[in-house]
């Protein structure tokens, strides 16, 4: 039976390269096995497609019908965690100037709450701002936390 693989996948793009340059030829270009080609393409087995083997099947695809599916998806991955990542960064840059600005608001509001004639009034205005300089730097955590999962892993 066939296992089902995320469309826009490595997984999926090997499975079409060796399904269209065929198993026997694909097996041929790489000095691989057929059954270890077919793992290849299961995102949950230990195996994995090496860059050697990626160039070898691309050669011969691109050989045959003029295309390099496997490198395409790479670069497509490739970009869209640039992408994603640029994203992050932007956001971390707005939540932080925002944190810095309530920071900054909290601060002179608690200068002023310090003040011999400080009313309930100017506390309470003090309190507002340090509840809104704290929610800003909460709205950074998740942020970080993203970018931190974004970071590539050592094999």
């Amino acid at each position: 039976m066939t296992t089902a693989c995320e469309p826009l996948s490595i997984e999926q793009t090997l499975r079409d390269v060796v399904e269209a340059i065929s198993i026997a030829r694909a097996a041929e270009v790489t000095g691989r096995t057929p059954h270890y080609l077919r793992a290849l393409s299961h995102a949950h087995k230990r195996e994995q497609l090496t860059c050697r083997d990626a160039v070898l099947l691309d050669t011969e695809h691109d050989r045959m019908f003029g295309t390099r599916p496997l490198i395409d998806m790479l670069r497509m991955q490739v970009d869209a965690r640039q992408s994603s990542v640029a994203n992050a960064k932007a956001a971390l840059a707005g939540a932080t100037i925002e944190a810095v600005r309530e920071s900054g608001e909290a601060a002179a509001a608690l200068i002023a709450a310090l003040a011999p004639d400080a009313t309930d009034a100017t506390r309470d205005a003090a309190m507002r701002e340090v509840i809104q300089a704290l929610n800003a730097k909460r709205r950074i955590i998740p942020i970080l936390r993203a970018l931190m999962k974004r970071q590539p892993q050592p094999p």
